[in-house]
């Protein structure tokens, strides 16, 4: 049984991306032979510098547009089409792809590519995608995908491999959807796992770590779901309410991986949290002092919240066990917009664990939004304020350089009438509140006032991935007054972002189409 899973963009290049290595495991685990590709990875180590800077978050939305990402892959079609050979070059029966927003139209490309090799291949859709049903029309009406997993696919799609292999029945796999003529069917929902202890190991083989921005991590995942509902993020949606692995299962894995790839460096948790339980921390952390991989200390980091429970002596704990970081969503120095946000924290908490991280020997960084709906300018300053205050303490802050992206089935996306949004809104970066006075340009002025803020009071400040924020600033904002068919402003943004980056191909493309419109720059 031979299957082939394959990873699109645009997605994150500093590792490999965890779904298709999860996956992975679970088919090995029963037998399947399998093998990973990311495409995603593999384009952007090969890109030429017209497509430079297309991998960078802060331009993601170059990537929604079923137009621009076809005519960017029409360049590039011989590359693919060798790349789609070597994906069929073992001869599997099945390739499955994982898919989010980002990566959707690139998978709907790749895979009619490969049926157009050989349209006897079953191509199943798996991922977060799905939550919402009407992609799941959407994908047999744009593709020749053949099965869409909804749901954990990590029983499902072994179920799926052996049924196809051995001619089974369909609907006696959970978990699936299929075109029957002009009929969708639905099997039985899948139940989510409720021991994720039981869950194969990671594996990397077909992705090599060295291929990544930062090859100097690897890269765990031990829980899934969110202990809190914050009204921005989607992950309750899909994922509700969390699970976790013990302290002891985590501990495993990291020594097997540590005997796999012994030149690997820190663990890089990228749980949404990796302290909701501070029970299991503490556990997790005794466990790496007590019994070290290969006799010596296992550096790591990870994202946290701010958790009142973390008091200074856990957080002495937690730099003895070898923890080189902590990464907090603290977004917001305004209580009001975390109680907002549904964000289950105090303030004061966060500068306290803030400043006993610091005097323990943690460093620390902070993310911050900027613009949520409703945010006044006295929320703002207090955000300020908080900088202010506790700055010296944070090895470097993250200004989000979407400012306040609508996520995608968020509580916020799902309800905009509840936040004063003005609706219909058709871009999840260019949205605006009824009363105007919330707009893409304010959101970015507020960013622009935070990152002074932090230069004035010494507070390292992050960049976009592997690109340059003034250019990101351009693109986006080009992009916004395009769309808001201010094509004069557009038109000055281009020109500003092409004196940075002169072959960009798509920003000179709608350069030259606004001029040939008759506008004028400025």
């Amino acid at each position: 049984m031979k299957v082939s899973l394959v990873k699109c963009p645009v997605w994150g290049t500093r590792e490999p991306p965890l779904a298709l290595a999860q996956l992975s495991g679970d088919l090995k685990a029963v037998g399947i032979d399998v093998k990973c590709f990311d495409l995603n990875n593999y384009l952007y180590k090969h890109r030429d510098t017209s497509f430079t800077n297309l991998w960078a978050w802060e331009q993601v939305s170059f990537w929604n547009q079923k137009e621009k990402v076809f005519e960017f892959f029409d360049s590039i079609k011989s590359k693919l089409e060798d790349y789609v050979d070597y994906i069929l070059e073992k001869d599997p029966k099945i390739v499955g792809f994982s898919l989010e927003s980002s990566s959707y139209y690139s998978t709907i490309y790749v895979s009619d590519l490969i049926k157009k090799r050989n349209k006897n291949i079953k191509i199943f859709f798996g991922g977060q995608l799905y939550y919402d049903k009407r992609n799941i029309e959407r994908s047999f009406n744009d593709s020749q995908v053949d099965y869409i997993n909804l749901g954990e696919g990590d029983i499902t799609v072994a179920e799926l491999v052996k049924i196809i292999y051995q001619n089974g029945d369909i609907n006696s796999c959970d978990g699936l959807c299929y075109k029957d003529g002009n009929k969708t069917i639905y099997t039985k929902p899948r139940e989510m796992l409720k021991n994720l202890d039981n869950l194969p190991y990671l594996d990397f083989t077909d992705m090599s770590l060295d291929d990544y921005d930062d090859n100097e991590h690897l890269p765990l995942q031990t829980s899934r779901g969110c202990v809190w509902a914050c009204k921005f993020c989607s992950t309750h949606s899909f994922w509700p309410g969390y699970r976790q692995m013990c302290a002891e299962r985590i501990h495993q894995e990291i020594c097997y991986h540590k005997i796999k790839y012994p030149l690997a460096g820190h663990i890089d948790f990228q749980d949404l949290e990796f302290n909701a339980d501070v029970n299991r921390l503490k556990e997790f952390c005794e466990l790496l002092i007590k019994y070290p991989p290969f006799g010596s200390k296992q550096f790591w980091l990870s994202n946290a919240i701010v958790n009142p429970l973390m008091t200074k002596d856990i957080l002495a704990l937690v730099k003895e066990s070898g923890c080189k970081k902590l990464i907090f969503g603290i977004e917001t120095g305004s209580q009001r917009m975390l109680n907002m946000f549904g964000k289950k924290y105090k303030v004061q908490d966060a500068k306290r664990i803030i400043k006993d991280a610091y005097d323990v020997g943690l460093k620390v960084t902070t993310n911050f939004m900027f613009g949520f709906p409703g945010e006044t300018e006295e929320d703002f300053e207090e955000t300020l304020n908080f900088v202010k205050e506790v700055g010296k303490y944070i090895e470097r802050v993250y200004p989000s350089r979407t400012y306040f992206a609508m996520e995608e089935f968020s509580y916020i996306y799902d309800h905009p009438d509840e936040f004063n949004i003005q609706t219909p809104f058709n871009h999840h970066l260019y949205w605006k509140t009824k009363d105007g006075k919330n707009t893409f340009p304010v959101r970015l002025k507020r960013c622009q006032r935070f990152e002074q803020v932090c230069k004035d009071y010494s507070v390292n400040v992050d960049c976009g991935v592997k690109t340059n924020v003034l250019m990101d600033e351009y693109f986006n904002l080009g992009f916004y007054y395009d769309h808001e068919k201010q094509y004069d402003k557009a038109l000055e943004c281009f020109s500003k972002y092409l004196e940075l980056d002169s072959q960009n191909e798509i920003i000179k493309k709608r350069y030259d189409e606004i001029k040939s419109m008759g506008i004028k720059n400025g």
